[in-house]
């Protein structure tokens, strides 16, 4: 039997000056593959304005996080501590190479669910876009 999860996510952005935030509480599916990777897998509602998309976070043991979005517009990000990744992005407005670096990874992630926390930059042709900052819990839905 599969069990029912619930995820908080909170993102904040920094922008020029600008903080915008958001909170998501979602049902998710949380698991660990056979390499110790902590999955979680959840469908896009109306809220991010990106109804129906999957998305996919995957965190490996040694804290490479990888964030997946498939559906009207697709999406690949690798963030991980120490190295600058260049990655996809998807938007309405277009498809952008972007660099992606991790200034912190604290993951705290178990079998029994846990919190995710990391900050990085988001850039294009070295020019900063946006600093962000991730914080995810997960924890089994009460029934």
């Amino acid at each position: 039997m599969k069990e029912q999860w619930i995820m908080t996510l909170k993102s904040v952005q920094y922008e020029v000056g600008e903080i915008f935030e958001s909170v998501l509480d979602t049902e998710v599916d949380y698991s660990i593959d056979r390499n110790g990777d902590r999955i979680i897998e959840y469908t896009e509602s109306e809220a991010t304005g990106m109804e129906g998309s999957e998305m996919q976070l995957r965190i490996s043991p040694d804290d490479m996080v990888s964030i997946v979005r498939s559906g009207a517009f697709n999406t690949h990000l690798v963030i991980e501590q120490g190295r600058k990744h260049f990655c996809h992005y998807d938007t309405p407005f277009g498809e952008f190479a972007v660099g992606v670096a991790a200034k912190w990874i604290r993951n705290h992630l178990t079998d029994e669910g846990g919190s995710l926390k990391l900050r990085y930059t988001v850039d294009a042709d070295s020019t900063l876009l946006t600093d962000n900052e991730i914080e995810i819990a997960v924890r089994k839905m009460s029934m």
